[in-house]
């Protein structure tokens, strides 16, 4: 079917394009930030761990969602780029905390496909000195639902390294329980 070009369709393209700039002169010049958000075990009372949640403040646009840069920055390729430094940054950070506090850290669909992904979680934390019992991945059921083979045998190779994984988002999209009996999650978060 033809379409109808439309001033609307122009505007948020170059909107896009703005952001795909934006978003790699935040990288090169080191822009983005991380927050932490508590864990907190409720029968213990006591935090048991932080998630890494990234931010970026944009020098004119102020803070800007992760809603509005992270899809972006997956479509591009860059998320790889930025996962990699949110994962080195959590865990060089995590060191210095007590030895009980885990960080968690998302680990994007894109990031998740490549076949290299538990040796650079294994460099990283050898780099950092972090403890892998202490890291917890999250990913979601989008990395599953493509070649479950090939999801199920990175996942393994993340938990031989002593990685806690967790299934995050669970029932939003793909929800099967076969994912729960086929890898035995340390987490899901509904």
């Amino acid at each position: 079917l033809p379409s109808i070009f439309e001033r609307e369709m122009d505007r948020q393209d170059q909107e896009r394009r703005d952001t795909e700039r934006d978003l790699r002169r935040a990288f090169a010049k080191g822009d983005f930030e991380l927050h932490y958000q508590p864990l907190v075990d409720i029968a213990a009372n006591r935090i048991s761990g932080f998630e890494s949640l990234l931010r970026w403040h944009h020098p004119d646009k102020g803070m800007v969602s992760p809603a509005e840069f992270i899809p972006i920055a997956e479509e591009t390729g860059l998320i790889s780029e930025i996962g990699e430094w949110v994962l080195k940054t959590a865990c060089h950070e995590a060191v210095t905390w007590p030895g009980q506090i885990r960080i968690a850290v998302n680990v994007s669909p894109v990031q998740f496909r490549s076949k290299s992904l538990a040796l650079k979680v294994a460099a990283i934390l050898a780099e950092s000195g972090l403890a892998a019992e202490r890291l917890e991945l999250e990913v979601t059921e989008t990395v599953l639902s493509r070649d479950d083979e090939e999801a199920l045998t990175i996942l393994q190779q993340l938990r031989d390294l002593g990685v806690r994984i967790a299934l995050d988002y669970f029932g939003t999209s793909y929800s099967s329980l076969s994912y729960l009996h086929r890898f035995p999650f340390d987490k899901i978060k509904i």
